[in-house]
């Protein structure tokens, strides 16, 4: 509020002469003022003069109440009239209401007519009422600010930057080890471009995901191995109504670094650091019938000394191809092969929405079959089959 008293006192000193020897200004309250209540406007009049001088104050002082296009015409009126004489080098203060108008808020200028058609002017700040505590709610405090713009900051500086990045699963088989399960994030760091604030269309992201195989039904239930897999990415989108036509779409692309490793010692360490480049494409349309295809391509950035011939096993690029009906059932391929075009590995998940109306918990009932090499980074050289049932909360897309 200091800052606007200062404002509104350098733009309202500068001489504003309502009669021939005096000058005149209009200071606002010191505190913010709420749509609907009485407002106290004063009227300063100072004498610059030798001598002294009369001033006769009007009972009413037409204004207008400036808020961006806005603007509403209101009346000041006196609490009393007077008519005192103002000594030389001396001022008189003359005090004035008005009634704020209702759905007012920020930074409002009031513009008062003068005589000589000189107008006054000073800034108001209007803030909205409170919300009300509920009465009789013993151990409230009040206070002058609600708690939900409080809120309202954090989402937008640190909950609204985190989105889905692949898949969060949690699936189990009969075959040792026999639970797998996959969680996963992106972190927004700067945003680009168009879209709103919440939801760029293009950014440069932080993500995570942590795949891990569990042995759950042995003694002691330990971890058979976990990948853990920060990555640094810029990721490009396409408009969510780009894909209403029924065709072809490019769904837009992510490239950037990805760091693999599974955390163990020698000789079941493995680590390896790639640059990869992922687009998307979608056929039909979003909200119907569709087909996504979206292909990765990689390269091994610093050597592979922990696992020398990995890409014998994995190769250099992968591929999901998924079909699906809308947010309905959805069926997908995820495929990798050697870099000697052999060695092939398949993953299909089968997911079927399924909610729960008691506890209002959306997910995906999930069949995951899974025949090849690389399930798990420590027997990335080693072919396995296994076929898991569970519960994924953001599916393959």
């Amino acid at each position: 509020m200091k800052i606007l008293l200062l404002l509104a006192l350098f733009t309202t000193i500068a001489p504003n002469l309502l009669g021939k020897d005096t000058l005149a200004t209009l200071v606002p309250p010191p505190d913010s003022v709420t749509p609907g209540e009485t407002v106290n406007i004063s009227l300063i009049v100072f004498n610059p003069t030798a001598a002294s001088t009369q001033f006769d104050a009007p009972r009413l002082l037409p204004g207008k109440l400036i808020a961006g296009e806005r603007s509403t015409v209101v009346e000041l009126r006196a609490d009393k009239v007077e008519s005192p004489s103002i000594e030389a080098g001396a001022f008189v203060r003359h005090h004035y209401v008005f009634v704020m108008p209702d759905a007012t808020n920020g930074p409002v200028y009031l513009e008062v007519a003068g005589p000589d058609s000189v107008p006054l002017r000073t800034v108001l700040l209007a803030r909205g009422p409170a919300a009300a505590s509920p009465k009789n709610a013993p151990g409230l405090a009040t206070a002058d600010v609600s708690p939900a713009p409080v809120v309202a900051s954090l989402d937008r500086t640190f909950w609204n930057r985190f989105g889905a990045h692949e898949a969060i699963y949690f699936v189990y088989g009969d075959k040792a080890p026999a639970a797998k399960f996959q969680l996963s994030f992106k972190y927004r760091l700067r945003g680009f471009g168009t879209g709103d604030a919440a939801h760029p269309l293009r950014a440069l992201q932080f993500g995570y995901t942590q795949r891990s195989l569990w042995d759950i039904d042995a003694n002691s239930s330990p971890f058979y191995d976990t990948s853990y897999m920060p990555s640094l990415f810029f990721e490009s989108y396409t408009p969510a109504s780009a894909g209403d036509t029924g065709g072809l779409t490019w769904l837009g692309y992510q490239t950037g670094f990805q760091h693999e490793s599974n955390g163990g010692a020698a000789p079941a360490s493995r680590s390896l650091n790639s640059a990869f480049f992922r687009r998307g494409l979608l056929l039909g349309r979003a909200d119907g019938w569709h087909l996504i295809v979206s292909p990765r391509l990689a390269v091994y950035v610093g050597g592979l000394s922990d696992n020398p011939n990995l890409d014998d096993y994995r190769g250099y690029a992968d591929w999901m191809v998924a079909l699906g009906r809308g947010n309905g059932v959805a069926l997908s391929y995820t495929g990798r092969m050697g870099k000697s075009f052999d060695h092939f590995s398949t993953q299909l998940d089968l997911t079927v929405p399924i909610r729960n109306q008691g506890v209002d918990f959306a997910t995906y009932l999930t069949l995951q079959y899974f025949n090849g090499y690389g399930e798990s980074l420590r027997s990335y050289d080693q072919r396995t089959e296994s076929l898991r049932l569970g519960i994924s909360l953001v599916r393959l897309r």
